[in-house]
C-alpha cells in the first residue's frame, strides 16, 4: 500500500500490511492504523523542521 504526501512534493510512502492469514477487515484495519501512526509521526515532525527553517 502507499500514501501520498499531501503536499505537491512526490513522496510515497510505502506501509507494509500483513496479510497472511488475515481477513479483509482485518488487513483494512491494520493499514489504517499504521497510516495514522505514519500520519501523527509526520505531524509531530512538522514543527521541528519549521523551527530549523526559521532564521
Amino acid at each position: 500500500m502507499a500514501v501520498r504526501n499531501l503536499d505537491d512534493s512526490n513522496r510515497v510512502f510505502a506501509v507494509e500490511v500483513d496479510m497472511e492469514n488475515c481477513t479483509p477487515e482485518e488487513i483494512a484495519k491494520d493499514a489504517a492504523l499504521q497510516i495514522g501512526a505514519l500520519f501523527d509521526r509526520l505531524i509531530k515532525e512538522q514543527p521541528e523542521k519549521d523551527d530549523q527553517n526559521i532564521v
